[in-house]
This record gives structure tokens, sequence and C-alpha cells, in this order.
């Protein structure tokens, strides 16, 4: 099977052994704290379950995989299989069975998009709920924020949110504030990278650029790294797909080979004076 796709930072591909097309808006996003430190694109983790489900509550816990005790984690998340082309916001705090000495963290989320709702809560509104106040750890029941008031001993806590318009300009801001044995902040990428946060700033996530046309992402700077992921799959198929991954750019192809329904990344680092133009497709 060999299909024609266009690569995106946040684009996917599902096929049940005919072409593949592409599902969703592709939009690059970023992630940087104050005066851009720490700035990153954020290739997003991809799935094909709803938020909730990808942040697996039981047990009083999250179960994502990306856990880590005495560390906060943020991510970015896409359900494939979600036709409104919207993307989700994953935080969790600490890690199951670790001894974290009454770790605990404040919370504060502003600049939510409208339609945001909360599709999981980990544990309860008296720990994760919307807010009227400004100031993190408050909780008030209403408003247009999100607060967080969460203590970890042997367990974890989070929130998942839901409905990230991928059409819309916004920018997210998370302030966090540690007590206790917690140590580390942590974005995680689609790719399995990770971009260390320093706790004594908030955190923004964005959309990098407006939507386009024709799913091409807008060419990068010359020397510009970027990580483009895909994800394909076949009903059934167990075989392992290749991707091939064309820059545009003049450089060689880069080609991935990963098992059929999880996600294949790539990065690159753009050379612009090579001639050639944007980056157009990935060919799986």
């Amino acid at each position: 099977m060999r299909a024609v796709l266009l690569a995106s930072l946040v684009g996917s591909a599902l096929s049940t052994c005919t072409p593949p097309t592409i599902t969703g808006e592709q939009r690059l996003f970023v992630v940087e704290q104050e005066n851009g430190k720490n700035r990153r694109t954020v290739p997003a983790i991809e799935g094909k379950v709803p938020a909730a489900q990808f942040y697996d509550y039981y047990d009083s816990c999250s179960h994502t995989g990306y856990e880590v005790a005495h560390g906060s984690v943020m991510m970015l998340y896409r359900n494939v299989l979600d036709t409104s082309n919207n993307f989700d916001v994953v935080i969790t705090h600490g890690k199951t069975t670790h001894i974290q000495g009454g770790a605990h963290v404040d919370a504060l989320l502003t600049g939510i998009p409208t339609g945001v709702t909360i599709a999981q809560r980990d544990d309860s509104s008296a720990e994760v709920d919307w807010t009227t106040s400004t100031v993190p750890g408050v909780i008030t029941g209403t408003g247009p924020n999100i607060g967080g008031y969460w203590t970890m001993s042997e367990h974890s806590d989070g929130v998942a949110l839901e409905g990230f318009p991928a059409t819309e300009d916004w920018t997210l801001k998370v302030d966090e504030a540690f007590r206790g044995d917690m140590q580390t902040w942590t974005f995680v990428f689609g790719d399995g990278t990770t971009q260390d946060l320093d706790v004594s700033e908030p955190v923004y996530l964005k959309p990098l650029v407006t939507p386009v046309t024709g799913f091409i992402p807008a060419y990068p700077e010359t020397d510009e790294t970027q990580t483009y992921c895909s994800l394909a799959d076949e009903a059934g198929g167990t075989t392992p797909l290749e991707y091939t991954f064309s820059w545009g750019d003049g450089t060689a192809d880069t080609v991935v080979t990963q098992d059929a329904g999880k996600t294949a990344c790539a990065t690159h680092t753009f050379c612009q004076a090579c001639g050639g133009a944007q980056p157009r497709q990935v060919v799986v």
C-alpha cells in the first residue's frame, strides 16, 4: 500500500487498506515560557480514543504511561477519530505506588477557548474545577478559568481537558506552584521527547500559525528544526508500515518504520538555501 500524504506536526492519516486521507486541521503548535524561554514546536501525542480514555483514570490515578514520580507532566493530545478536529490538553502529577511525601500542586489555567470541557477530573471537583479566581489553587466552581488543588502521596492527580479548536487562535496559560516533594515540570511530545520547564514561570501553549489551505505548513526558517508526526492504520493489520518523510528542501528523505496504529515521527533541520519548496508529503 502506498499513498501520498501531506506532512504536519499535528496531521494524521487513517487507512483501511485503501489510500489514506488526511483527517483534521493541520496546524503547528508551540509551547514556551516567558520571553520565548524553552520554546519548542509541539507534535501532539495521537491516539484513537477520547481524552478521558487516554487519561485512563482508575484507583485514583491516571495511567497514560507518561507519569513521573515527584513530577508534573503536560501533554497536547489528539484523538484522530474525532471528526471535530479538536485537540486536548492532559496534565498529570506524580505516579502511583511511589511515596511522594505529601507532594502538592496549585494550578491556574487561563485563556481557555469557548467549548473546552473537563473530560476527566482526578479526583473530584474539590481538586480541579472551573474558577473565577486568578490565583493558583483557588476553586470557585464557575468561571472562565480552571483551578487545581492537588495533594499526592502514593498516587497521581491531574485533569484531561477536551475541545481546544484547531481552527481558532488561542493561548493557554498554565501556572503551577509546587509544595512538598514535587521536583520537576515537563512537557511530553508526540515523538517521545520532553522539554523541562521552569516552575517559577508560566507555560504558554498556542497555535503557531493561522490555518492554511491545502494542508501545507508554513515554510520553516533556515536551519530551523521541527518534528513532524503522522499516524496510519489498517483495520486488523499488524504489519509495520513504512513512512517516507520528503522534506522538499533538497535534502534526503527520512524513512521511519512503525507498527500499524502507532505514531511515526521524524525530526529535520531545514536547509532553505538548498533550493526546494515547502515540506510537502509523507508517503506511506
